[in-house]
């Protein structure tokens, strides 16, 4: 339907300045793109939940293994499933405020730059592509730079958006902040474990703070409340969420290395149980969710 919305009337986009109607491209697949050239690169902006579908379309549109993917997504799952299929991956942290509600219609309330972006290899380092792209997204009015560490930032995201999952469930209702920091505290555990590396939070929401620009509601939209992408694919119906590639993927590296994590398990069932049936945000408080933890009384993961 977005699709076919931006096809039929163009893309409109909404900022603090202005309302724009882009008339873009728009695929539904990937063998709209063939032939692939030399000179092409990808940015996988879909969900994580999503992202051996497009990988798989790719292949079978005819990219060759060179064809360097850029993956900008939340999660630290998407560049290793990318490696399967593809040689030159990339991670790439995006940090932006958009919202993604109505079909054909986004809304980008910031002002000063269009969001902070970090890019740089997998797993690690930078090369002369990862400085072009850098460069490119800044011409574009992206704060962007190369990041011989790109992975560790991403963690450090990813460690924030293990809070989607909540807010999506309960739309705010329930004092968060100790569920939130034990779901933290698993990850922590289960990454210190695995010799994964993230970069301090603390550190990254300072320095995405000082780079990237302000948020600022277009006109007539003023109270309208940012909210996370988890929660917006609810509100949107779309019958998937992205907690498995966040939640889930702690809970999964948790049970093979034998580390219980109630609170992310928790979160990650209860969010897809919600993306399946096609509930809206806020059916559980906070207090709901945390007897959930005590009796593990949340539903199953679909099969």
């Amino acid at each position: 339907m977005h699709i076919d919305k931006i096809r039929e009337a163009g893309l409109r986009l909404l900022t603090p300045d202005e309302a724009y109607v882009l008339r873009v491209p728009a695929c539904k697949g990937a063998e709209e793109l063939a032939p692939f050239r030399e000179d092409d690169v990808v940015f996988l902006t879909a969900k994580s939940q999503h992202t051996a579908t497009c990988l798989g379309q790719l292949k079978n549109a005819g990219a060759d293994r060179g064809l360097p993917i850029f993956c900008a997504q939340n999660s630290i799952t998407n560049e290793p499933a990318a490696t399967r299929v593809f040689d030159n991956v990339y991670g790439a942290m995006l940090n932006m405020p958009a919202i993604f509600l109505h079909p054909g219609e986004v809304t980008h309330p910031i002002t000063g730059n269009g969001g902070f972006i970090e890019v740089g290899r997998y797993p690690n380092g930078t090369d002369e592509l990862t400085h072009t792209v850098a460069d490119a997204l800044k011409a574009a009015g992206f704060a962007c730079r190369a990041n011989d560490h790109v992975m560790r930032v991403k963690a450090a995201k990813t460690m924030v958006n293990l809070n989607n999952s909540l807010e999506a469930i309960t739309d705010g209702r329930g004092n968060a902040a100790t569920f939130n920091r034990a779901a933290r505290t698993e990850a922590e555990t289960v990454w210190r474990r695995a010799g994964i590396e993230w970069e301090d939070f603390k550190e990254y929401e300072r320095r995405s703070k000082a780079i990237r620009g302000t948020n600022k509601m277009p006109k007539g939209y003023e109270g309208d409340t940012k909210r996370s992408s988890t929660w917006q694919s609810l509100v949107r119906g779309t019958g998937n969420i992205e907690a498995e590639a966040i939640n889930g993927d702690i809970v999964k590296l948790g049970r093979a290395l034998g580390i219980e994590t109630p609170y992310n398990e928790t979160l990650w069932k209860v969010a897809e149980d919600m993306a399946r049936k096609g509930e809206k945000p806020g059916k559980y408080a906070v207090e709901d969710l945390t007897k959930m933890v005590s009796t593990r009384s949340h539903p199953p993961p679909q099969p």
